[in-house]
This record gives C-alpha cells, structure tokens and sequence, in this order.
C-alpha cells in the first residue's frame, strides 16, 4: 500500500524536475531608483536651476550586465511631466519612455516602474523625451557589460560630453523661432558683404542669395559652456602607460564635437554601444545622440588632453588623462577653426548641382548608395513603396562634399565609411522590401523643420509591416546637419563597407548628402524617428512609424494628439528715437501668425497694421487684416488682404 501511494509522488516530483529543468535562471534584478527634481547646478560660476536625477546632473551612471532584468523606479518631484527614454536599448514598446508615442507622461508627484530584460551590451544613455527637459539636465549614462566578459579588460571611463545655457531652454527656443541674431553675434559668425570681400568669396554669396539660400551655419545655438560629465574640466587618474576605454557619449542637446588626443591616435572599438573592427583614426567627428567606445594609451608621465571640440569650433571640454597634480599637461593640437563663408561657397556650388540633377533626372546622391529596386511597386501615401529587390548594389560613387566648414583632412566627416562591422550586416534575400524616402527639409528663417516639406501629423506617420526589410532614404536638402535617430531598432548604414557596412541607431546626415539606412522590421506598434538635435525636432523633424496590423494602447492614443501641438511664441521689439517710436508684436506658431506693427511720431502722427499670416512655404504666404494711419485723411481705417512673395537676395514682395 506504501509503495503504492509513493508511486504517484514520484512521478510528481520527476515532473516538476523535467520542468525545472526547461525554465532559464531567473535573470539578475538590478533596481535603480531615479528621483527626478529641480535643483541648483553651477557650471559657469553663476548658480542656476536644472534638472537633476539623485541631486545630480547629469543623473547617475547605470551599469549592468547582459541578461539583467532593470527594474527602473521613476519619481517625479517636479510640477510638470516627465518621462525617460533609454536611447539606443532595445525595450519592449511600453517603456520606451516617448511621450504619447508609447507612454503617457508622468505626472508631478508620481512614481511609475519600468522593467525590462537587457538583451545586449555597450554604451548608451537616457534622457527625457517630454518638451525641452534633456537641454536643461535630464539625462545620464548607461554601460551595460557583456555577460561573457573577461576580467583582462581596459578599465572603463565614461564622458558624457554635453552642451549648456543658463538660461532655460524654452528662451533659447523663442529666440530660435523668432530668428534673432543673437547666437551668430555671441558665436562671432555674423556673415556679411564685408566679410565675404575679405574671405574673397563675394561672387558666390552674391550667387546664392540670388537663388533665395540663406546663410548657412554649422550650429544653431551658442553656449555659455560645454561639459563633460557636467564640469568644463574633467580628470582621470591613470597608471602610467595604463590602457583606457573611454566610452563616449554625446548627450548634448545640439552640438555636435570633434575628439583627439594628446597622446596622438586613438582606437575605435564600438560605435553606437556595438562593437567594430577596431579602427585607428586621429580625429572623430561626433554627431549628437552618438557613442562611440575608443581605446586610449596614458601617459608614461604627466597628463594629456582628450578635448571634445564644438563643430562650430566656439569652444571645448576637456578630460585630462594622467597624473592628475602632474606639472606636465600636454594639451591636444586644436582641430581648425571653421570658414563659414568656405562652407557657403560649398553650399551653394552643391545647390546649384543638385537643381542641375534635377533637370537632367540624375540621381541626387552625393555618395554611393544602395540602387533602388527596380519594377513596379505599390505607392504609399507618396512616400513608401514595396519592391521585391533583396540585394543592395553600389553605384558609381560621385564626388563627396563634407561641409564641415574646412578642408576635410583637417575637419573630417563622420567616420562612418571608414569603419566595419564585425560580422555581416545585409539584410535577409527573402523578406519583401519597403522604400521610404524622406527629404530633410525646413525653413532657417522661421526656424521650421520638417520631412517632405511636412512637419509631423497624423497625415504623415511611416507605415511598415512585421517581416520586412525597410529601406530609409534621407535626402538632406537643408544647410544644416541633422542627426537622425530610431527607436527601437538598429540599422545599417549603407557605405562602402558593403555587406560589413555598420549597425547604429543613430546617423548624420550632412547638408546637400544622401544616406541610406535598412533594417529588418521585427517589432510592433508605434516607434518614434528624428533629428536628435532637440530644437530640430520640437520645431517638427520627426515621424511616428506605425507596424501596420498591430494596436497601441488605448491610453496613449487617447493623448496621441498632444505631440502634434506646436504651442505658440510670442515676443515684441520696440524702437525709439528723438523724434519718433516703432515696434512690432508678434505671436507665431507652426504656419501661422498674428502681427502688430506701429510707427508713431510725437507729433501725433502714427501708422498702425495688424493681421494675420498663413505661411505655406518659404517663399509663399497669405495675409489679411487691417491698417490704419494718419495719413489717409477721414478715412484712416481699412482691411488689407494680399500675399508675400520671397524674391531673389531675400527680399520680401
């Protein structure tokens, strides 16, 4: 009977053994809590408010190992919304941290948990993805170790290389919107017919004003400073001769820096948190949102500068890497400062090719890129096509053209043809292929910036299916640099590396450059995709790509509305004289605008016009409204309606 009743128990406990035995090990947890708050910051010897993470800014570092499962406890203790995004991490789609993209903010005084499996390796970082926050402090570092690490490794150093205003970021936004000259006097690159005589590029200026191109610029903004790991100057303590992995992070709001080292050439490990062939090179252009993990020799005796120079060549922060009390700094040679009347010259030589390509229906790229495939394909809102080509070709590459305001042996592009992929990247043959093509577009003057001509609207967003392979073609028609970012996914960087052309999730595209970026859409729901110089993207650079045939939460389509808003700017300028006033009012949001305008004398006389405008395009816009003036004799009052018309040399009609 004994025997009897131990059989059934037996074959329980041999079952549950067979079962134990087919479940993976729990993954480690490793919990952060990040408390997000205002709280003063000095940076430039004038204390100001930021936002801190811990009491800190930038926040803490975050390490952990491949196969942890993050537990991410996020407070707000703020009186506004918030929200994280964990740039560059592939996470499950509800905590990506995007507001009304995939989540709803969080709300002030509130605690929210994000948990999530961490399924690679590398360096990344996070940042708010709500308003304007990442500019003003919020955002941190990321490491993540490979769970099959080997203890003979370089000892690891993090740079979270940023830029930093103390004013708030909402007023650098309004001075942007309402194009003020205020950044190009503070920068020193005012551009004028007196400084074109003296560059010897008149002629060219002359040409593009002609053809309505404004002048063009290698940053928008100017900075009282730019930091690393939130100090001007940054120290490293080193052995002699010790080697170094410094994991490079570009967390700035919209600069991009060019790296070197005292201690001559570095070594490119990683790109984007992924590891590379390692690559030796002198000087690295790094674009905004972009890691990079170089390889680095200390001195043998005293200390030497790794110096992230800004793009715009206004200013630098250093790491000092050796004996820290050393008496023998050795500082890097300085990266060249820029011609930006050499850049115009390039500019408009590049525009004026481009219209001529146009014309004759040769192709726009300036590179070499993929072929696109050949055959009839099914047009999607103007903008995707579905072909059947599996395979990628090289075309004849034409003349490449840096625009970095030099020549490019001295301040070089992106590295990006230069680097190779430890394994092949193409895409597989049997999966069907969609074509996006995405021209960078936007208006400098009015400091609009878009895709196709559009900023984003629930008319615009990227539609693609589970199982294909997508291929991105971004055409930059716009005097700028504009980093491009993905959530969610990696993808390849079509280069002349060929089939071991490199993964990232974020790339430059230079002004007048074509750059072509595939990957395999295996996720679901709603990914966001922008410029990640974040004034390009609150002023409209971004899309939603929407996995057709899957559904997004009810609670964040019910707010989905929000980040198509584009709030208004207002500002007023006023004039006076000995003898008279004058002034203006404006409000203006994404296309539109209400304007006063007066003039008034202190003889009583005055000139007075208000109305509103309808911008469609840089050279096109529509007005109506009313004037009055002293002037026009008993009938002093009357409605105006017409349209403004841009003119070559940029004048308005």
């Amino acid at each position: 009977m004994k025997a009897k009743q131990l059989f059934p128990l037996r074959l329980i406990f041999f079952f549950l053994l067979g079962l134990l035995a087919n479940i993976p090990l729990m993954a480690k947890e490793v919990i952060y809590d990040l408390v997000v708050d205002l709280g003063p910051v000095n940076v430039t010897g004038e204390t100001v408010q930021a936002i801190t993470i811990n009491g800190q800014m930038p926040g803490p570092e975050l390490h952990f190992t491949e196969g942890d499962m993050a537990v991410m406890r996020l407070t707000n203790r703020m009186d506004i919304p918030m929200t994280i995004h964990w740039h560059g991490l592939l996470v499950p789609n509800h905590v990506d941290g995007v507001s009304y993209v995939t989540n709803v903010p969080i709300a002030p005084g509130k605690t929210v948990t994000y948990r999530f499996p961490l399924i690679q390796s590398g360096t990344y970082w996070y940042h708010s993805h709500f308003g304007l926050q990442e500019q003003y402090g919020l955002k941190g570092a990321i490491v993540i170790d490979p769970k099959d690490q080997t203890a003979d490794q370089p000892r690891d150093v993090v740079l979270s290389i940023g830029d930093w205003n103390n004013v708030v970021p909402e007023q650098t936004m309004r001075d942007l919107r309402r194009n003020s000259p205020v950044f190009a006097v503070k920068k020193g690159q005012v551009q004028s017919i007196a400084g074109a005589i003296d560059s010897d590029t008149l002629g060219n200026v002359i040409k593009r004003s002609f053809y309505k191109i404004l002048d063009s610029d290698l940053s928008d903004v100017a900075y009282d400073a730019f930091i690393t790991n939130g100090q001007k100057e940054f120290f490293v303590d080193a052995q002699p001769g010790e080697l170094l992995r410094l994991r490079v992070i570009n967390s700035s709001a919209s600069s991009y820096f060019y790296l070197n080292y005292a201690g001559g050439e570095m070594e490119i490990i990683a790109a984007d948190g992924l590891n590379i062939t390692p690559h030796k090179i002198n000087t690295v252009l790094l674009s905004t949102a972009e890691t990079y993990d170089v390889l680095v020799r200390a001195p043998s005796n005293g200390r030497l500068e790794f110096p992230s120079t800004s793009f715009d060549g206004t200013g630098h922060t250093s790491t000092w890497i050796g004996i820290k009390d050393s008496s023998q700094p050795v500082a890097a040679a300085d990266i060249a400062a820029p011609d930006v009347y050499q850049l115009s010259v390039k500019m408009t030589n590049a525009m004026l090719a481009l219209k001529a390509m146009k014309k004759s229906k040769v192709p726009s790229s300036d590179h070499a890129s993929v072929a696109m495939p050949s055959g009839g394909g099914n047009s999607v809102d103007g903008n995707n096509s579905i072909g059947d080509s599996s395979m990628t070709k090289q075309p004849m590459a034409m003349k490449r053209t840096t625009f970095t305001g030099g020549d490019k042996t001295l301040r070089p592009p992106p590295p990006y043809s230069e680097l190779r992929a430890l394994q092949p990247t193409t895409l597989a043959a049997d999966r069907p292929w969609r074509n996006v093509t995405l021209d960078l577009t936007g208006d400098m003057e009015r400091y609009l910036w878009s895709m196709n001509g559009k900023t984003i609207s629930p008319d615009d967003t990227i539609l693609i299916k589970k199982g294909e392979n997508v291929r991105f073609v971004m055409k930059n028609k716009t005097m700028m640099r504009h980093p491009m970012h993905l959530h969610g996914h990696f993808f390849r960087v079509v280069t002349p590396q060929g089939e071991y052309s490199v993964l990232k999730h974020t790339v430059d595209v230079a002004p007048m450059e074509t750059v072509t970026i595939e990957f395999a859409a295996n996720e679901e729901k709603d990914w966001f995709f922008h410029c990640h110089i974040l004034y390009h993207m609150d002023a409209g650079m971004e899309r939603v790509v929407h996995y057709e045939d899957t559904s997004v939460s009810e609670e964040v389509l019910a707010v989905r509305d929000k980040i198509y808003d584009r709030p208004w700017t207002a500002w007023a300028e006023l004039g006076v004289s000995s003898q008279m006033n004058i002034g203006s009012v404006v409000a203006r949001n994404q296309y539109n605008d209400i304007v006063l305008n007066w003039q008034s004398d202190w003889a009583s006389d005055y000139s007075v016009s208000g109305g509103y405008y309808r911008y469609f395009n840089r050279s096109f816009s529509l007005y109506a409204g009313v004037d009055t003036d002293t002037d026009m004799g008993p009938d002093k009052t009357r409605a105006v309606a017409g349209f403004y018309y841009l003119l070559p040399f940029n004048m308005d009609s």
